[in-house]
């Protein structure tokens, strides 16, 4: 077959083929521009269509900026959800941040096994009565049966506040119903009609702390009994305080239930001195002597009392 001379490597009739079958296509910069920008092709009505040549000019889309600008919108709500996750889910974290004591204490309640106490107006005054003060009545009991109609009838006869008291009881080492017979009392005492009577809190506890030491005056003031004794009274008040005080209380009343005489007004007459330890003054040898320092004044008080 022969060849056209202008053709001699057949090239140039392949490509006029070419573009007369890829004729749309002939521009290569409009296909990439249609590739890269999504543009669809022209019907044929539209290609030969002289006005729409001169309307529809070539308008890429901004479309880079768009994704890029979502992106950013996208990233921002991300950052505040795992913001909002944190400082719901673990409040903890946000306490160093906290400038206020007060903030942070908000924080606290989302904790449901947690009590948190505000002590910033918890404190003993000489008017404790008129600040509502609450006051820790503590009472250690061993054989004490026979003293406590007396002592509850005391307790009738206060004149603070009965519901800003509240009743501590430690019963140990006890031969005698004084368990049983507290119940009773304390039950007819909370029952009573009268809305006054009834007092705040109360707390019976029984713990033994092996005292033998025998309950009679000779027995308990002698002097070979002292050491083991009190160690033993001392271990036993210092363990009804430390479960029955509450971060609450503005006081602590010691009574023992064999005091026979004493002001119903004991409590508010205490609080007037505004001290911090207060023990009141009794007419015996051995309270003397427990309750100074052993000074010559201490030896002169117990000698003429």
């Amino acid at each position: 077959m022969n060849r056209h001379h202008a053709f001699t490597n057949g090239y140039a009739a392949s490509k006029k083929r070419d573009d007369d079958l890829y004729h749309p296509y002939s521009d290569r910069g409009d296909l990439e521009n249609k590739y890269i920008w999504g543009m669809p092709d022209l019907v044929e009505d539209e290609k030969h269509d002289s006005s729409f040549s001169r309307s529809r000019k070539f308008e890429p889309r901004k479309k880079a900026l768009h994704n890029r600008s979502r992106l950013l919108r996208l990233a921002i709500a991300i950052i505040l959800t795992i913001a909002a996750i944190v400082y719901f889910l673990f409040p903890s974290a946000n306490l160093s941040l906290l400038s206020s004591n007060t903030v942070a204490s908000q924080e606290y309640f989302d904790i449901e096994t947690l009590r948190y106490y505000d002590l910033e107006d918890v404190q003993g005054t000489s008017v404790g009565w008129e600040r509502e003060e609450r006051v820790l009545l503590c009472t250690p009991l061993r054989d004490a049966a026979p003293h406590l109609p007396m002592f509850f009838a005391h307790l009738r006869n206060f004149t603070y506040p009965h519901h800003l008291v509240d009743l501590a009881f430690l019963v140990s080492d006890s031969k005698d119903d004084t368990e049983a017979l507290l119940s009773q009392m304390l039950e007819a005492q909370q029952n009573d009609p009268d809305s006054t009577q009834p007092y705040g809190e109360i707390s019976v506890i029984h713990k033994d702390f092996g005292q033998a030491v025998g309950q009679d005056v000779e027995s308990r003031h002698g002097f070979a009994a002292q050491a083991s004794r009190r160690k033993l009274m001392a271990q036993a008040r210092n363990w009804l305080l430390s479960a029955a005080l509450r971060p609450y209380h503005s006081w602590v009343y010691w009574r023992d239930a064999d005091v026979e005489t004493c002001p119903f007004t004991i409590i508010e007459d205490l609080m007037r001195h505004d001290r911090d330890i207060i023990v009141p003054s009794e007419s015996n040898h051995q309270s003397l002597l427990n309750c100074l320092n052993a000074t010559d004044l201490s030896r002169h008080l117990a000698s003429v009392a």
